[in-house]
């Protein structure tokens, strides 16, 4: 028992509040789904570190409720590896967050590289027209009318891109092009690496005039063509010079792609490195890293469940928690700290409407467990839940074990009215 805080960032501590809040409680009744409910009908709020100081030991989860501060060497010692864990987590996912933005960037000078190639090559065959008439590709005519129609497809993708610009099609339209799908919580620090990462919601709902990732491509497009279109029009004019400076643009573009493939490497390497420390595997995402100062409280509102997980990882494409535990390392994950994970997987899966399967305990740098999210694990919370709210109703909280060992490790075992000696 190392926490000296609920997972809603306050202390163990009555406020001024406490006597309007145990007479709140009292007034509180159990519903058909085995929760307890105020006058109101809102659940009680129990956070996920009230389940884990439970499942320990009601009594200790009792004296934590009543004010009574955990004290040791090992309470200090949790609180700073916990803050050594975020910052490396911060740094790991920074340098995961500039790894991407590198592969992006590479991915799209290679296009550029295999786009002007591709322009070389049918330069070529243009050349083999113009130079030997009886093997004739494309008259000069037909190439001519090429370009024209590549230039007038440019300028329709232009007045598309305007259109889409000016009208408010995603309202229109609604699912599945963004406008109707539900958001993404706040809390969550996704970003979404791309060419074009400025597409938010957050930008007037995409009402009259307002564009994203889908306008930007149109425009990028039509230039694309256009571009096409011109150079096959001076190629006619033209072929030899234009054909030398296509190959000398490719070569110098090669160049450069080959110095940013490097970029891209060194700093997969680091990011490879990292997550080796942290037992990350390559390719996962943190999408939540517990900062009190950044990060929200998970809250589910039908349960009355709430907390703030050590991290989330995104591993493929499913939304792990993870819990982080300091201190002795256990043979087999404590009951108390799968208590905790299980309410973290209960918010996640609420809040992200994503079929969580497991979430991870980890002891130490090397001892990770997979703890699975299954219909057994969610009555067990669900039941571990009801007892904590109706203990907040109606007292009577116990020491439930006769471990000398479990209570010699809680941090509360100076104030506990019957310790085990």
């Amino acid at each position: 028992m190392v926490d000296s805080t609920t997972d809603d960032g306050s202390p163990d501590i009555a406020d001024g509040d406490g006597l309007i809040v145990e007479r709140e409680l009292l007034k509180a009744t159990k519903d058909e789904e085995g929760l307890w409910r105020d006058s109101d009908g809102i659940p009680l709020p129990v956070s996920a570190s009230d389940l884990e100081r439970h499942a320990y030991c009601p009594l200790s989860w009792h004296l934590a409720r009543s004010g009574v501060r955990g004290s040791g060497e090992a309470i200090e010692l949790g609180k700073m590896k916990h803050k050594e864990i975020g910052s490396a987590m911060r740094k790991y996912k920074q340098q995961d967050i500039k790894a991407r933005k590198e592969m992006v960037v590479w991915s799209w000078w290679f296009a550029v590289v295999v786009t002007l190639t591709i322009d070389t090559i049918v330069l070529f065959f243009v050349r083999n027209s113009l130079i030997t008439p009886d093997e004739i590709f494309f008259s000069e005519e037909d190439l001519i009318t090429i370009a024209r129609y590549l230039v007038l497809l440019a300028l329709v993708w232009v007045l598309l891109a305007m259109i889409l610009l000016l009208l408010p099609w995603r309202k229109l339209l609604g699912f599945p092009f963004g406008y109707a799908q539900p958001p993404t919580p706040a809390e969550f620090e996704i970003e979404d690496v791309g060419l074009f990462d400025f597409e938010s919601k957050q930008i007037g709902a995409y009402g009259w005039g307002e564009g994203g990732k889908i306008e930007v491509a149109v425009i990028i497009g039509s230039l694309t063509i256009a571009l096409h279109g011109f150079t096959l029009y001076y190629a006619i004019i033209s072929p030899k010079l234009t054909s030398s400076i296509l190959i000398i643009v490719t070569i110098f573009w090669t160049l450069f792609a080959a110095g940013q493939l490097q970029r891209v490497l060194a700093a997969s390497s680091e990011v490879e490195k990292r997550g080796e420390s942290l037992g990350i595997s390559v390719g996962s995402t943190i999408a939540y890293n517990d900062d009190e100062k950044t990060t929200d409280l998970l809250h589910d509102s039908n349960t009355g469940l709430r907390g703030r997980p050590d991290q989330i990882i995104i591993i493929e494409n499913e939304v792990v928690p993870v819990e982080q535990k300091t201190g002795k390392i256990p043979d087999n994950p404590h009951y108390s700290h799968k208590m905790q994970l299980f309410a973290y997987l209960h918010l996640v899966s609420e809040i992200t409407n994503n079929k969580t399967t497991y979430g991870i305990l980890r002891y130490g740098e090397d001892n990770l467990h997979k703890i699975p999210w299954d219909e057994g694990s969610k009555i067990e919370l669900m039941e571990n839940l009801s007892e904590v709210q109706r203990l907040m109703v109606e007292g009577g909280a116990e020491r439930n074990h006769s471990r000398i060992g479990k209570c010699q490790s809680c941090s509360r075992k100076k104030q506990c009215p019957t310790p085990l000696n």
